[in-house]
């Protein structure tokens, strides 16, 4: 088991658009938020490879309970 610490986590946000035609509007068509931050990227991809890890963090307000 791995533990990582992240003292300063984030809400990472992913937009999606279709095509990038420079000089024009940009039109989102997916958008996502999830939790972010060296310690818990770390974690992410440790578990994505098969390898038990827990996440510590802060949380607290809007912000905490986004990335809860």
């Amino acid at each position: 088991m791995i533990l990582t610490v992240t003292p300063n986590p984030s809400v990472d946000r992913t937009l999606e658009i279709d095509t990038y035609v420079r000089g024009s509007v940009l039109r989102i068509h997916t958008s996502m938020a999830h939790a972010g931050g060296k310690g818990v990227n770390v974690s992410r991809a440790l578990r994505n490879h098969g390898v038990q890890t827990v996440a510590v963090l802060p949380v607290g307000g809007a912000e905490g309970a986004q990335l809860t």
